[in-house]
């Protein structure tokens, strides 16, 4: 059976075929087969779990929400998924963590929303000093996205961040698996080590354990770094303090460039 390794993502079954031919095991529901496939279902996902415990910021989660504030109401708990599209409103605990809110109303767009504590918030507007206004700050507790102040208006805002992976599949093996196509192969050989520690094969189950540590290590190094549009260059070759600045007066046709430390433009021509 070929496996669509490509850009597409494996389901449960799928996956459970692969390591069956990898293991030459017999996965089944009968009491002769070498392994049950309840088990199989269960490494599966723990391994999924692990994978998506490593980090928060999977690009593969990446996510766009968009809502729409309401005069004098503090919380809110439902979006729109904006990108990718979907037509089905999320609930705050679809997502794993928000990086932004920014105002998007004609008014204000473009204003980013800053974190505050829950706490700090409800000391500042408390009392006579929770009067609504623009918005300017945002918290989250209890399953709500508060804003501070409370809106004086209808505003609209735009919330990126990362969700929470769906475990849909699970239920439903012909669901592909919520996963980064990038990251199937290391979530194999994860299952293929308990698999095979299961069948007290250490060798093989710490082989397959090393190949998923290895593998998993540099593609959360690499899908996670920040981007950089391109490698560091030093001077490439450019002399920024050398005998033909005309700082130092020796030509005068000569491109007098300087650094000026701590400056918000650090090169700066002439002195």
């Amino acid at each position: 059976m070929a496996i669509p390794f490509q850009n597409a993502n494996l389901t449960l079954a799928q996956m459970r075929d692969f390591v069956a031919q990898l293991s030459d095991l017999e996965i089944g529901t009968t009491e002769n087969v070498d392994i049950q496939l309840d088990l199989v279902n269960g490494f599966v996902k723990e391994g999924f779990q692990k994978v998506v415990a490593l980090s928060v910021r999977w690009p593969y989660y990446q996510t766009t929400y968009t809502f729409t504030t309401v005069e004098n109401q503090r919380a809110y708990s439902t979006f729109a998924q904006f990108q990718p599209s979907s037509g089905t409103p999320k609930s705050i605990t679809d997502i794993a963590q928000i990086i932004a809110v920014i105002n998007s109303d004609s008014s204000y767009s473009g204003n980013s929303l800053i974190y505050l504590d829950q706490a700090k918030c409800e000391s500042l507007w408390v009392g006579t000093s929770d009067q609504p206004g623009p918005p300017a700050y945002y918290s989250i507790w209890a399953d709500q996205l508060n804003i501070w102040p409370k809106p004086d208006n209808n505003y609209s805002f735009t919330i990126r961040g990362f969700r929470n992976p769906s475990l849909t599949w699970f239920s439903d093996a012909n669901t592909p698996i919520d996963i980064s196509p990038q990251l199937q192969l290391p979530l194999v050989n994860y299952v293929m080590a308990r698999v095979f520690q299961y069948q007290e094969d250490n060798e093989m189950a710490n082989a397959y354990m090393r190949n998923f540590e290895q593998g998993i290590a540099v593609l959360q190094n690499n899908l996670t770094a920040p981007n950089s549009n391109r490698q560091l260059i030093m001077s490439g070759g450019l002399v920024l303090n050398g005998p033909q600045n005309t700082a130092y007066g020796v030509w005068g046709d000569a491109p007098g460039i300087q650094v000026m430390p701590g400056s918000p433009n650090p090169i700066a021509f002439g002195w």
